[in-house]
């Protein structure tokens, strides 16, 4: 009985030795998606540059090529930092803004095709530039200080990256998980 019960707790430290191994590789796969940024104020504006950073360029091409769409969504927030510990001297929320951009192949063209929403479309003849295109967000007006003093802000921005889009009626399917998004952390930029 002994030696069965050391078999038990051997193979149980064995298992969770092995789920620990797959929690510690699975985030480092979320943290290998991140959000990058540079915010600029020139002109008295203050403007976002975001790159979504993914580390599977040959899934999210392979996915267009097979005939699907994808999406991703940024959101940029200004922030002015509040001063003092009370509850109502908290940051304040200045500005927001959400820039879509969609992509899909275009087979009869054979070029990638970037969409933004309300904007124009971008063709994107190969893979990097459809990287570039699709996966950044460029000179994203946030807000104009010209002629006035701004102290302490700062910008908060993440990505929600969507591989494969689901036109209606097909978004019911979204109800049983069939579509994944993948979700970045807030990520903190102070404005210069």
């Amino acid at each position: 009985m002994r030696s069965c019960s050391k078999t038990v707790s051997r193979r149980s430290s064995r298992g969770a030795l092995l789920a620990l191994l797959l929690c510690a590789a699975a985030a480092q796969a979320v943290d290998a998606q991140v959000v990058d940024g540079v915010v600029s104020t020139s002109g008295g504006r203050i403007s976002a540059d975001l790159t979504f950073r993914w580390d599977k360029p040959k899934e999210a091409v392979d996915s267009l090529q097979n005939g699907l769409e994808s999406r991703i969504v940024f959101t940029v927030q200004l922030y002015e930092k509040g001063h003092g510990v009370y509850p109502f001297n908290a940051d304040r929320l200045i500005a927001q803004k959400t820039v879509r951009h969609s992509a899909f192949w275009d087979f009869l063209d054979t070029v990638f095709v970037v969409e933004e929403e309300g904007g124009a479309s971008t063709i994107c003849r190969s893979t990097a530039e459809l990287m570039r295109g699709f996966f950044s967000s460029r000179d994203t007006f946030l807000y104009d200080f010209a002629g006035r003093k701004h102290t302490a802000l700062y910008v908060a921005a993440r990505a929600q990256y969507e591989p494969v889009r689901l036109m209606p009626p097909l978004t019911l399917v979204n109800l049983v998980g069939a579509a994944s998004y993948i979700t970045t952390p807030w990520v903190r930029i102070d404005v210069p």
